[in-house]
Order: C-alpha cells, then structure tokens, then sequence
C-alpha cells in the first residue's frame, strides 16, 4: 500500500519505487531531510523546496539562490546533503504519482533510536529520515494497511555522528 524511501540525489528511492509505477494502489513517499528547519537555509528538501534548474547537465529541481545559482544543502546524513536530485522523482512529483515530504535531522535521530531500541538495527541516518517519517504515517493509516521502508544502510558509518547527538542507556 505504502512505499517509504529517504531521497537525497534519489537512487535509492527509484529503485524501490520504479517496479511499482503502473501500480496506482501502491502510494510513494520519499522523506526528504528538512536539516535544521525548512524555515531555516540549513536544509537538502530539494523537491519541497527547490525549483526548477539544471544540475550536472540534468534539468530537475535543485535548490539554487534567486540568480540560479546552486545553494549549499544541509543534513546530518551525509548522502542526503545533496542540493539536487534525479530528475525522474522531479517527474514522479509533477505527475502527482510520489509525494515528497521532509524530517529534520533531530527527527531523523529520533527514528534512529527508535529503530535502534525496538529491533536492534542501528540504521544510516539517511535511512532514518524514512524511519521517522514511517513511525508518523502509522498512526494515520488502517492496521490492515501494508507499508514497506528501505533500509538503505548501515549506521555503523555514523556512529561518530551519532555518539553526538544521542545518549544510549
């Protein structure tokens, strides 16, 4: 019913999402890192917040300064620190077959604790935007509902990012 994928450059996300395009029942949804706040500057929410530009030669949304100029991402996971993304989930957002949403990085955090302590899987911390959004879409959806997460990495690359931010015990 629901497919749940963080997006940074959004490779990860396709290739869960592309074998489930002709099936309009199976829901999208790319979590993309809203950094300290979509208020702030200090984001990578490309597809919420960016516009139309070209990046590396591809024309997608990218998130760039009023003269179009690529502006500086931000997330505390290094492979959603990215200020574009592909230009198929550009596609997939006009055509209204994915939707985009975005989580903070003390969001993010907290999916990571939350995985971390209820199954004992510490995830990358690009997957746990995805986390963390998945745990707030739960209280909304039917029980009978399905929804898949990707677990699209291994937070043992973060724990010094992670010792940071979070007391354990």
């Amino acid at each position: 019913d629901y497919l749940v994928a963080c997006v940074g450059g959004g490779s990860n996300a396709m290739g869960l999402f592309h074998s489930f395009f002709k099936d309009r029942q199976v829901q999208f949804i790319g979590v993309e890192a809203a950094g300290l706040g979509l208020h702030t500057s200090h984001y990578a929410a490309t597809l919420t917040k960016g516009r139309v530009g070209v990046l590396h030669g591809s024309k997608s949304k990218v998130l760039q300064d009023k003269d179009g100029q690529i502006a500086i991402a931000h997330s505390i996971a290094a492979g959603l620190d990215y200020p574009g993304v592909g230009p198929e989930h550009s596609y997939y957002q006009k055509i209204k077959r994915s939707r985009y949403v975005s989580v903070t990085d003390t969001q993010a955090l907290e999916g990571l604790k939350l995985l971390s302590e209820t199954e004992g899987i510490i995830p990358a911390l690009e997957t746990a935007h995805a986390v963390y959004y998945l745990k707030e879409l739960a209280k909304k959806i039917k029980s009978k509902k399905v929804a898949i997460l990707c677990l699209s990495g291994r937070g043992d690359k973060d724990i010094g990012i992670i010792r940071q931010h979070i007391k354990f015990g």
